[in-house]
């Protein structure tokens, strides 16, 4: 729908500031590349993996109050980051174990990027936890600090004009302050929100929020890739059932097989597939306009691994993708 640019990269960006925001889902991944990360019979993290964590960033669990965590959910910020790789695709489960996605193994390598990725994810799954995360990044780049209640103003005024509760209502204050957490949990997990106690109030649990410098890098100015790189947002329409599409990002310097990763989870597709796009906007077509899964049994054909920046897409562009030659799953993409 829209291309996104920055002309010049934001001048905080710090590969040393996103190393430090991203060190524990780098240290997931590095886990999940190697051996796997060992799960539970539920697929949550395994103790043995949440008592490491905790040691590692002892900041997010306080051992000498409550002695080591017993389960993942006991530390929320490692159940939402763990979620929101799931949500990426940057990970997978095979078996009793976390491995690490091809994407993944590339964001590890890339602090800057992953941080990034993080921040396409704050809102990420549904549009309402969208909007959400839109009003609390607008809030918290007006003002220095906020409460938990200046950030769920914003947003219960916005969820009264087009959403709906469960009961047919406009969503309630409860309801809306419930998501709000969900997002600054996980702008937390990502190290994109800052947490510290409200001076006026020593004595209490509540707490004062901001983003972190690395939030700033990625929130602030529009929300644009902050590594200046060329942002490309597609809609995606699902041609074979009526009605359904969403919203699918990628950062020019990534390849195509980025964007059907995008494709996937935008349409909860278990990646287990052949899949082909036609540059040319039509499906089954020239044969020259395709690009097919690296690896596919055509050796001949051109493969997805060729970054989006080299298409000299414009505005309006249509791309065809097919996913499961069997089901024939059609995706008309338009820039």
């Amino acid at each position: 729908m829209t291309v996104m640019d920055v002309d010049e990269p934001h001048t905080g960006v710090s590969e040393e500031l996103a190393a430090a925001a991203t060190a524990p889902a780098r240290w997931l991944l590095e886990l999940a590349s190697a051996d796997g990360v060992p799960l539970t019979q539920t697929n949550a993290l395994a103790r043995t993996v949440v008592r490491e964590i905790a040691e590692r960033w002892p900041e997010g669990w306080n051992a000498e109050l409550f002695g080591p965590p017993h389960r993942e959910w006991d530390m929320p910020l490692i159940g939402a980051l763990h979620e929101g790789l799931k949500r990426r695709r940057l990970v997978r489960r095979r078996g009793r174990k976390l491995i690490i996605n091809p994407r993944g193994r590339k964001l590890s390598e890339d602090p800057i990027a992953l941080l990034y990725e993080f921040g396409l994810d704050l809102g990420g799954g549904d549009a309402f936890t969208e909007m959400v995360a839109e009003r609390v990044v607008e809030a918290l780049e007006e003002s220095a600090t906020c409460t938990r209640e200046q950030l769920v103003a914003p947003a219960h005024e916005a969820a009264q004009w087009g959403w709906r509760g469960p009961d047919g209502g406009p969503p309630s204050e409860q309801g809306v302050s419930y998501v709000v957490g969900d997002v600054l949990c996980r702008g937390e997990a990502y190290g994109l929100v800052d947490h510290q106690p409200d001076p006026a109030q020593p004595k209490s649990w509540r707490t004062l929020i901001s983003l972190s410098p690395a939030g700033r890098m990625v929130l602030g100015r529009g929300r644009t890739d902050v590594t200046g790189r060329v942002v490309y947002v597609f809609d995606a329409e699902l041609l074979n059932v009526a009605g359904v599409s969403a919203t699918v990002a990628v950062a020019g310097h990534e390849h195509l097989t980025a964007l059907h990763d995008g494709i996937q989870q935008a349409f909860n597709w278990e990646n287990d597939h052949l899949y082909s796009f036609w540059l040319d906007g039509q499906f089954w077509g020239d044969a020259a306009a395709q690009r097919e899964i690296p690896g596919a049994p055509d050796t001949d054909s051109k493969t997805a691994d060729l970054p989006i920046d080299e298409l000299r897409l414009t505005v309006g562009a249509r791309i065809a993708y097919v996913f499961d030659y069997g089901d024939d799953w059609r995706v008309m993409l338009t820039l």
